[in-house]
């Protein structure tokens, strides 16, 4: 009876063993059936991993199709798998995933050896992926070590191979893979390290590519070339060993010495102070995160033409006067019809100072602000233009008790009772302060703001009159289009459009408007006496320029000196000084220069500028005119926002392009703005005492929709040209005998124009094509 009772008990001891197992058994399936589909509903959606694309750089463009720079944290730069080399296909492969073309996503072979190495270790030292699950990992997920990361990995690598052909997943992942020094993809990996493309590499170079995504920095060849050769050498053994190359190809390569690229790629723009602008208004639009994700196309109001004359006409102007110390400057070019910044200048040397004068920097404007306090008295009925005031020494009280302020003229005369045409156009110093005593200090820093769209702090104290304030460039840009469009503010604009690369218009702008920020009557009287000042007072180094305006600036010491200046279409701000860094304090200082005024230094860089810029508009507008069909391979960026960089860009760094420059502000003088540009000059005579000032050369007002309240609400609209001429008969029909491609503007679905916002090219038949030009945007 015993043996019989022993072997119930094992009986029943086997069936408790096997429910328990079997329980076990269910429980963990259950627990894995469980986690799998929590797992699986944090994942991407197929649609994603069907149209997934990698990463690519952000590009910014001028308004004539040049590309000025790419953007990007990462350099990538993507490759069709047709153009990657065989030995660099079969290398990665054989380093990677040797059994790629035969599994379905997961080698599980692989995944048993590191389970194993990884229970011997007692922690996860080895993952088994494959290069379907490298690409998922790369692509979807993060790179931390966990159960849950290594499920979706697995779920990812199988949808991945049900939904692509191996090629497509290998085209993504060496587009996709890090190579390390901020290149991603096989592409820019070849020009960062070798300096080559992919058709020109070796069979050693595709071999230390290779090795290079296991561990980027610590087989990177530039910080460890012995160990680069060492992982190279590696993979070419393996090619060996899978039989993708012979023993003999081995040995050769191996024996060829590392030749890489002399220098590691840097970061070059074109219009780089424009560029820096760009993306610091980018980022305060759409955050960084948008910037890091890259894939944008910017397209800017930039002229590369005149971006370019802008640049040489500082250039030559501060070399002919570094003698009196000049060796700083900076020019920002308007387009009065668009309003679009059409060339910035932001300082002589951007790899030395990436301070931007033009939107950073404050100086005082010195002369330069006169126009607006005669403007206030103008449109308050104190003055005008035939006024006369006391040009005669005046002391008044300066807030230090027994230290009154005299202001002086800059060549030490009086002249008696001066008209206000005078007293502006020749710049005297003594007639300014007079007609702010009659305004109000506190009223003109008000106009200034309200009127004339200062942000910069405005001191309501006396010697604003003659500039004390500081002030950026590019609020007196905005200040005088005022004048230049007889009452109109507009604020200029940087960007036009910024697309994203499935072709959404993320951002489509035009410059806004401030309409009667001024009474017609009053810019007009201004405008006039600028075109008196340019012709014959302190400005006549540019009269050379048809129907020019402007007005000069020099402040005390010489420690500034400006122009500011206008024709009937472009507004140009010209600012120079003598910079010094001081590496104590961590700022700039400015030095007086030696007898350096806005009328003889500033007034000729802006003449040379505008001397190229007007024959720029005369092509522009006889291209308009013309209106030829535009046959060409080339795309424009509006219709091809994936347009690769042009090979004479070199490839960005790996870091971002963006952030405020180091180095110090732009800092104030002590010494309150003065003015010298009257010096030993002739002073001009006003064209008729009692008189109205007229000019039939005078642009006309802009034209705006009607606003809802004069000059309280800004219009964003398209702004007219100041043209009157009729727009040119409808071109010809092109010679192609069958079909003709034509840019077509996306508003009006007519030939475009240079100054149509969004351009496509279309293909018509013979004869269908559209006959008219579009003049919603164009030259009027």
């Amino acid at each position: 009876m015993k043996p019989k009772r022993r072997r119930r008990r094992w009986k029943r001891l086997l069936a408790y063993l096997a429910l328990v197992m079997l329980s076990l058994m269910l429980g963990g399936m259950t627990f894995v059936g469980v986690l799998y589909y929590q797992v699986a509903q944090m994942m991407p959606s197929v649609d994603v991993l069907e149209n997934y694309k990698p990463r690519e750089a952000s590009y910014i463009y001028s308004a004539d199709g040049v590309l000025l720079a790419r953007i990007a944290e990462e350099y990538r730069e993507p490759a069709a798998l047709s153009e990657i080399p065989k030995h660099l296909i079969n290398a990665t492969i054989a380093k990677e995933d040797r059994r790629f073309w035969s599994h379905h996503g997961v080698d599980w072979r692989g995944v048993a050896r590191a389970a194993w190495v990884n229970l011997a270790e007692g922690e996860i030292q080895q993952g088994g992926s494959t290069l379907t699950q490298q690409l998922a990992r790369n692509a979807f997920l993060t790179r931390r070590r966990t159960v849950s990361r290594k499920i979706q990995e697995i779920i990812l690598a199988q949808e991945l191979e049900r939904r692509l052909s191996k090629e497509r997943i290998l085209e993504l992942y060496l587009n996709q893979v890090y190579y390390g020094n901020g290149a991603y993809g096989v592409k820019a990996a070849a020009k960062v390290y070798f300096g080559k493309s992919l058709d020109q590499l070796t069979l050693a170079e595709c071999a230390l590519l290779a090795a290079l995504p296991q561990r980027p920095s610590g087989y990177e060849p530039f910080g460890n070339p012995d160990e680069a050769i060492r992982q190279r050498n590696l993979v070419l053994n393996l090619m060996a060993r899978e039989g993708y190359i012979t023993p003999a190809q081995r040995d050769a390569a191996k024996q060829e010495p590392l030749r890489l690229a002399k220098h590691r790629p840097h970061m070059r723009f074109l219009a780089p102070y424009a560029v820096m602008d760009t993306l610091r208004q980018l980022e305060e639009l759409y955050g960084r995160e948008l910037l890091l994700q890259g894939n944008l196309r910017v397209y800017t109001s930039l002229h590369s033409g005149m971006q370019r004359a802008a640049e040489q006409a500082l250039e030559r102007g501060i070399r002919a006067f570094e003698a009196q110390g000049v060796n700083q400057g900076a020019i920002v070019l308007i387009d009065l019809r668009t309003g679009g910044i059409r060339a910035l200048v932001g300082g002589r040397n951007f790899s030395q100072s990436q301070y931007d004068a033009i939107t950073q920097g404050r100086r005082q404007p010195g002369s330069a602000f006169k126009p607006i306090v005669y403007a206030a008295a103008f449109e308050l009925g104190k003055l005008t233009p035939t006024s006369t005031l006391l040009d005669a020494p005046l002391s008044l009280p300066s807030g230090v008790r027994g230290r009154p302020w005299r202001p002086q003229n800059a060549d030490g005369r009086f002249r008696g009772r001066v008209s206000v045409t005078r007293a502006l156009a020749s710049s005297i110093n003594i007639p300014a302060v007079r007609a702010a005593m009659l305004v109000g200090a506190d009223t003109i820093a008000q106009f200034a703001r309200e009127r004339f769209g200062f942000e910069s702090p405005m001191d309501p104290v006396l010697p604003i009159a003659l500039g004390a304030s500081a002030v950026k460039p590019i609020e007196m840009a905005e200040a005088f289009t005022v004048f230049a469009t007889h009452g109109d503010r507009i604020k200029p604009i940087l960007i036009r459009r910024v697309v994203d690369r499935d072709g959404v218009v993320l951002l489509d702008q035009k410059a806004e408007v401030f309409q009667d920020v001024l009474s017609e009557q009053s810019a007009r009287w201004i405008d006039e006496i600028l075109r008196v000042a340019v012709v014959n007072g302190t400005g006549r180094a540019a009269s050379r320029i048809p129907d020019a305006r402007g007005k000069t600036g020099t402040t005390s010491d010489y420690r500034d000196a400006w122009f500011i200046g206008y024709t009937d279409r472009y507004l140009a701000v010209v600012w120079v000084a003598s910079a010094h860094y001081d590496e104590r304090a961590h700022r700039w200082e400015y030095r007086p220069m030696k007898r350096v005024f806005g009328g003889t230094v500033c007034a000729r860089i802006w003449a040379d500028l505008m001397d190229e810029v007007l024959k720029i508009d005369a092509q522009l507008e006889q291209a308009a005119k013309s209106a030829s069909p535009a046959v060409t391979t080339n795309q424009s960026p509006a219709s091809a926002p994936s347009v690769p960089a042009p090979a004479e860009l070199t490839p960005s760094v790996p870091h971002t392009a963006w952030g405020e420059p180091s180095g110090g502000g732009l800092t104030h003088p002590p010494a309150v703005g003065g003015d010298a540009d009257a010096t030993a000059r002739q002073e001009p005579r006003p064209p008729g005492e009692g008189t109205q000032l007229a000019n039939s050369n005078s642009p006309p007002p802009i034209s705006q929709p009607a606003s809802g309240g004069a000059g309280v609400n800004a219009q964003p609209a398209t702004i007219a040209a100041p043209r009157t001429s009729t727009p040119p008969a409808p071109p010809s029909p092109p010679k192609s005998p069958e079909t003709v491609t034509v840019a077509i503007c996306v508003d009006t679905g007519l030939r475009a124009t240079d100054y149509c916002p969004e351009v496509v090219r279309r293909t018509f038949s013979k004869g269908s094509e559209p006959k008219q030009v579009c003049k919603k945007h164009r030259i009027r």
